[in-house]
């Protein structure tokens, strides 16, 4: 399939984003890769490499909601169209690129590895990072520190902050931080990557999105001992570096996330031990990867001020929203919750077409598994539906403590239920999944739940 290089290239581009320190490829832009992917779907299409499935209901909800973004930004800041323009191309192509271009197992085999790959790497770049000296960096809260030349040769190594400031420039401000490759820096001791991955509760949230397909594509049943071998020796080994990058972010929500989606494979792999497994591999997880000191009190408490404030904005805003991607310019932080975003930047529309997007990716994988459960050829279609299911899992636990609705990540995975459903479809084309009135009412309960109960919540706590 032509269109799976783009696609590679596009997750490279985003994940890993080289064209960042490598000076030869600067300029290199996405929407320049993003029209190579579309020029390779356009040639699947003439040699009926890909065919035309119709307008499946996941599609229509991302497009839908892709719309409803660019119309509150007409509403809220007219005269930012064509720059909130240029930002939401990016997820809503990779959506459409992953959705409508892979339409085969074998495409997503080599895209869903790719993804694997790419994680994997951001994740021993910020392992190491994690293990590195620490040095004095120039503090830049604006963009992630880079590290900088002090004294005019060399970084200084250090201990604490303080001595940053006792031995540097005196009207200069100062981290004490540790650096790796890639020019990448943690963030008070937690390590990170660059890009939308420079938050560490990001960069843990991450692995959950395609840990699950180490199982799926390398966790079968091989009959050669050696094979079988090599196949336990990488799944232990890409475990071993998630785990460890996990909690060295120090991300709380990211333990969830990741607890969540193993939990989700173990339980359904091994049943009722499964949850012996999945305990023990969440322990090390728990114990060692949360922050116990006054930060974490202060973040929950933050955490908690920002929910109220999303509920303030959306009763001045109550159709419209303040428009998308536009709550920061009315509180200092983030909602911290992205349903709430949702809620706040877009109204009850926009919350609605971004649960049901996420829900209607849930029911293909679910459908997938159902439908094809005595079909003993679509071994590999179930597998692949159950690595989104685990990942989906992961993504919503994240989701309800981190502003991930406009994150390109997210939309990643959901183009990746886009194309379980295209290859399924591809293979029994009289086969399909619906979004009917009651998955329509289904959705607005859900929401209304969640709503109400963050509202209830935060009424408890006595937060206003």
């Amino acid at each position: 399939m032509f269109v799976i290089p783009g696609i590679a290239a596009l997750l490279a581009f985003v994940y890993i984003r080289p064209q960042e320190v490598f000076e030869a490829i600067k300029g290199i832009t996405f929407p320049m890769l993003l029209a190579f992917a579309g020029l390779g779907y356009a040639l699947d299409f003439r040699v009926k490499a890909t065919q035309r499935q119709g307008l499946d209901p996941l599609l229509v909800l991302g497009i839908l909601f892709f719309l409803w973004v660019m119309v509150t930004v007409t509403v809220a800041v007219p005269e930012q169209f064509q720059e909130w323009l240029l930002y939401f191309a990016g997820p809503a192509g990779l959506f459409l690129a992953l959705s409508q271009g892979v339409q085969t197992l074998r495409g997503l085999r080599v895209v869903t590895k790719t993804l694997l790959a790419v994680t994997l790497l951001i994740e021993v770049i910020a392992v190491q990072q994690g293990f590195s000296p620490t040095v004095c960096l120039v503090d830049d809260r604006q963009v992630a520190p880079v590290p900088g030349l002090e004294n005019g040769s060399e970084l200084r190594p250090c201990k604490t902050r303080a001595e940053c400031a006792e031995t540097g420039v005196p009207w200069r401000d100062y981290l004490c931080e540790h650096v790796g490759a890639m020019e990448t820096s943690s963030i008070t001791g937690r390590i990170r990557y660059r890009g939308v991955f420079q938050d560490p509760n990001e960069l843990a949230w991450a692995i959950s999105l395609s840990l699950p397909f180490v199982f799926s594509w390398f966790g079968g049943r091989e009959r050669s001992f050696w094979k079988r071998a090599g196949s336990v020796g990488l799944i232990l080994l890409v475990l071993g570096i998630s785990i460890t990058c996990n909690i060295m972010t120090q991300s709380r929500s990211g333990q969830l996330s990741l607890v969540a989606t193993l939990g989700v494979y173990f339980i359904k792999r091994f049943r009722w031990r499964g949850v012996a497994v999945g305990a023990l591999l969440a322990i090390p997880i728990m114990l060692l990867g949360g922050r116990t000191d006054e930060g974490a009190e202060s973040s929950t408490e933050e955490r908690l001020e920002c929910w109220a404030e999303a509920f303030d904005l959306w009763r001045q805003y109550p159709v419209f929203g303040v428009g998308a991607k536009q709550f920061g310019e009315h509180h200092y932080l983030t909602a911290h919750n992205s349903a709430l975003l949702a809620l706040a930047d877009m109204g009850p529309l926009g919350l609605f077409l971004f649960t049901a997007a996420i829900y209607f990716a849930f029911k293909i994988t679910v459908a997938v598994q159902r439908d094809f459960a005595e079909d003993p050829q679509a071994a590999p279609a179930r597998a692949a539906a159950f690595a989104v299911f685990a990942g989906l899992s992961g993504l919503v636990t994240s989701a309800l403590f981190l502003s991930l609705t406009y994150h390109m990540a997210l939309w990643i995975e959901l183009g990746l239920a886009g194309a379980v459903y295209g290859a399924v479809r591809r293979h029994a084309p009289d086969w399909r999944v619906r979004f009917s009135w009651r998955d329509a009412a289904a959705v607005v309960g859900l929401d209304v739940s969640l709503v109400a109960g963050i509202a209830v919540y935060l009424r408890i706590k006595g937060v206003h």
